[in-house]
């Protein structure tokens, strides 16, 4: 199977779907679940208020195109900043495989949806390394995280990544700081402006993240666990791969890879810090999560270990939905 996505071909958007429609098969006996928390955003007011109630056709159709673009977009990002050695559809392959390991990602979540976001941040991070003017670009990452945080609070985790990501791609200049945190506060300064002059200031902390500090893995199901352990044993050979190749990447590729593994290294966080939406919020650690494990399929000329990784993958989500 992992044969299958390691060359370019444009063919292998093809074998995405039917990858995503073959291990998310449990959506054709029983409809994608919907879940969000309204107090966590617009795009939770949306998905209880606009797709909830929508056909089932519909949801699964707008479930596989959630994911398949995610996957689609990451493995893009991948390609066109040369992360790997070589270019093939596995971060994308990855990635569809995580998101129906694991119970709390195989569901239409704002979580799900807000991964979008996080792809979209990284993307315009990336390309602050060779800027030469990047105060405009700085202030939109600024932009899009408070907006995005608007839609989904617990995106909120993202505003330390953004900041140090800068201090990782950048030399420390005080000015581009300021110009980045000018663009997260500016949308929260115009809903405060919005109620202050509506007499309803009282309203503006619905809008400002709210810490919850939990153990979402308090008592977890045999299927969670077992999901953790399967991916906790893919990531651990995607860093053993990974830190093989790092000798090949130029000081560039280093840095992107430094803002990508700080980004996975906060958004384990978020579940406990934003612990409303329980794991359900977990699923921006997905992009993250799918690059370096990507490494374990992609690196080894063999594929006795990705074929061992992807079956045992495979025999989880059977588990998860049969089981």
């Amino acid at each position: 199977m992992v044969f299958l996505f390691k060359d370019r071909s444009d063919i292998n958007l093809i074998f995405l779907v039917l990858l995503s429609v073959a291990l998310h098969f449990h959506v054709w006996m029983h409809p994608p679940l919907v879940i969000a928390n309204e107090s966590d955003g617009i795009l939770s007011y949306i998905l209880l208020h606009y797709i909830q109630a929508l056909s089932p056709l519909v949801l699964i159709v707008i479930f596989h195109t959630i994911i398949l673009s995610q996957a689609i977009r990451l493995n893009i990002l991948l390609s066109n900043f040369k992360m790997f050695q070589q270019i093939s559809y596995i971060p994308a392959f990855t990635y569809i495989i995580l998101t129906a390991m694991f119970p709390y990602w195989d569901v239409i979540s704002a979580g799900l949806i807000a991964n979008s976001l996080v792809i979209w941040i990284l993307v315009k991070l990336l390309r602050l390394y060779d800027q030469n003017q990047p105060k405009t670009l700085e202030f939109n990452i600024g932009l899009i995280v408070g907006i995005s945080i608007i839609l989904y609070e617990p995106i909120a985790i993202l505003i330390p990544v953004v900041l140090f990501a800068l201090l990782i791609i950048r030399p420390f200049k005080l000015a581009e700081w300021l110009v980045l945190i000018m663009g997260i506060v500016l949308p929260f300064y115009f809903i405060f402006t919005y109620v202050f002059l509506t007499g309803n200031i009282s309203d503006f902390r619905h809008f400002l993240p709210k810490l919850d500090w939990k153990n979402p893995l308090v008592q977890p199901s045999f299927n969670v666990i077992l999901a953790l352990i399967v991916m906790g044993v893919q990531l651990i050979a995607g860093f053993y791969y990974w830190n093989e190749q790092q000798t090949r990447f130029i000081i560039q590729v280093r840095k992107y890879w430094g803002v990508i593994f700080l980004l996975l290294l906060l958004t384990f966080f978020q579940p406990i810090l934003f612990s409303v939406q329980a794991l359900y919020a977990s699923a921006i650690v997905i992009a993250p999560l799918a690059s370096f494990i990507s490494f374990a399929y992609a690196t080894p000329k063999r594929l006795l270990i990705p074929n061992l990784l992807f079956w045992a993958g495979a025999a989880v989500i059977v588990y998860n939905h049969l089981g």
